[in-house]
């Protein structure tokens, strides 16, 4: 397990920093077999700014446009095209928001959480250089997860299926579910999980296809759980878990990483001034993310 802090300048002998040398989790297959993982990505100007201020922009698509402007090139590829960006796992679109995070405003974040024994607000500074990060070994590549639910689907016929075969999410799966986001965001989520069903049980894929979000809402919540859970284990990138002691009674409780400010100077601020603080999408799949 590795932290954030693989992060480092082009030139450290050249002030000021200009482009930023990270690592990712995955990686970007072209499809003949070569994966690039050696990306350099620069600082947020006044243009990546103006984005977070665009309403028009659901979650998803505003990551793609924020790292279309800051990632700078992906080994050989410069510029990078937005449809290889969109099309990266979002393990990776996830660690490259942090390390732009990184670059552009540092290390350290205000964030705050709810302790769930008294209800107190416990406010820290997250230091996000410590952050653990989960990569893929040397020629490794992410491969099917399979999941053997426990009460399974019956289907049309009757018969029981049980084996459910996933694969991880990436940018465009959450750009396709991100209309119905903001009214349905339970059918958002399952819709995310839907496409990366790649085999459920013995079922055709057209019928997959025919019965869509039905089939998950018809799941037991143990099992629709064990989906999402076992994406979360098998998920490289990121670790947005975080354990947090309230100062007030001293109990101890897991949270995901507040990122309500993440590009913002405070929270007020960017509510008041229209600018959305946060650009994660609430959807997003990886390391704590389903949790």
């Amino acid at each position: 397990m590795e932290t954030t802090a693989a992060l480092r300048p082009e030139n450290s002998l050249r002030p000021p920093q200009r482009e930023f040398e990270v690592l990712l989790p995955v990686g970007y297959d072209d499809g003949g077999g070569t994966v690039r993982r050696r990306a350099w990505i620069r600082k947020m100007r006044g243009h990546e700014e103006a984005l977070l201020y665009d309403p028009s922009l659901a979650p998803a698509r505003l990551v793609t446009e924020l790292l279309s402007g800051c990632l700078v090139r992906l080994e050989d590829l410069s510029p990078v095209d937005p449809r290889v960006i969109a099309g990266l796992y979002s393990a990776d679109r996830n660690y490259l928001l942090v390390e732009l995070r990184r670059a552009t405003l540092g290390d350290h974040m205000a964030a705050s959480y709810r302790c769930p024994a008294c209800a107190v607000t416990v406010r820290v500074v997250e230091d996000l250089s410590t952050l653990p990060v989960r990569r893929m070994g040397e020629g490794e590549r992410p491969g099917p997860i399979t999941v053997e639910l426990e009460d399974g689907a019956v289907g049309r016929n009757g018969d029981l299926h049980a084996t459910v075969v996933l694969e991880l999410p990436r940018g465009e799966d959450e750009d396709f579910v991100a209309p119905m986001l903001e009214r349905d965001p339970l059918k958002a989520r399952d819709a995310l999980l839907l496409r990366c069903i790649r085999r459920f049980g013995s079922l055709p894929g057209a019928e997959l296809d025919a019965y869509g979000v039905k089939l998950l809402r018809e799941l037991t919540l143990g099992d629709r759980l064990r989906l999402r859970a076992a994406i979360d284990h098998a998920a490289p990138g990121v670790e947005l878990r975080r354990t947090v002691t309230c100062e007030e009674c001293g109990a101890h409780s897991e949270h995901l990483l507040d990122v309500t400010d993440f590009f913002g100077e405070g929270q007020e601020e960017a509510t008041g001034s229209g600018r959305r603080s946060s650009t994660w999408p609430s959807i997003s799949t990886g390391r704590g993310m389903t949790s």
